[in-house]
């Protein structure tokens, strides 16, 4: 039985523009790996995937010691525009939860994800701690995009307080986003929003925005801010789910209901 190619990933739009037999070099931290670690060889095929989520197969022509000489198979698939684009917005937890929910979220097709420095997130980022754990995040996200072969590269944004969180909520349109935020004492059930989630791409909304608070929940204060901004407070389900899994979740539920999963 064949096997399912590695996948790879270029930078940016690397892959824009290029053509059946065009020559490529798979350099810097994905060359090392490849050639190092994976130690692929001549006339074996890889998958790879640029971050506007081209793909393409390409056949190793030459391996070097940090790098692979390739050669495109096919003209790439082109770039994903998705709509309504899925963003996720997830506090910050312990015992590695919080990467664990942008991991998660990656394989299920989210788009972008913001960190959140919630009032009661017992990890708070300060310091060296900001850019760290930025970095740890998106490397998560590009092993993730990886390992399921998805394409594009969702975006991992610098982390956010809560007066940021609502001053960015606050600058989308309404007219073109939606705003949900999982809570578990919400009276009103996400699949009550069902029929204006499924026409939401028609209706030329272009951001769903999942917003997911840490261990302790959102802060009532905090609930309110995101409520000026635009956010309105959902039910996912009878169950209370660790932060890791609600926001996952939620995307499964509107991938569903947006199409993206026929």
């Amino acid at each position: 039985m064949p096997t399912t190619p590695p996948g790879f990933l270029v930078l940016d739009d690397a892959l824009a523009g290029a053509r059946e037999g065009e020559s490529l070099t798979l350099a810097g931290e994905e060359g090392r790996h490849a050639a190092k670690v994976a130690r692929l060889g001549v006339g074996e095929q890889i998958l790879l995937t640029d971050a506007p989520g081209r793909q393409v197969l390409a056949e190793v022509t030459a391996a070097r010691k940090e790098a692979l000489d390739l050669r495109l198979l096919s003209v790439p698939t082109p770039a994903v525009q998705r709509l309504p684009r899925l963003t996720l917005v997830q506090a910050l937890a312990t015992g590695g939860r919080d990467e664990q929910a942008a991991e998660s979220a990656t394989e299920l097709g989210v788009d972008r994800v913001v960190p959140w420095i919630a009032r009661r997130s017992v990890s708070v980022w300060r310091g060296d701690k900001l850019v760290k754990g930025r970095a740890r995040w998106a490397a998560t996200v590009r092993a993730a995009v990886k390992q399921c072969r998805r394409p594009g590269i969702p975006t991992v944004d610098e982390p956010v307080t809560t007066a940021q969180l609502a001053e960015l909520l606050g600058g989308m349109s309404a007219e073109q986003t939606i705003v949900l935020v999982l809570h578990e004492q919400e009276s009103v059930g996400l699949m009550s929003l069902a029929e204006q989630l499924r026409g939401a791409s028609p209706q030329g909304v272009e951001q769903i925005v999942v917003i997911v608070g840490p261990e302790g929940g959102i802060d009532p204060g905090e609930l309110e801010a995101l409520r000026a901004a635009g956010a309105r407070s959902v039910l996912l389900g009878p169950e209370v789910l660790r932060s890791s899994t609600a926001g996952p979740a939620a995307l499964a539920v509107l991938s569903s209901l947006v199409g993206r999963w026929g």
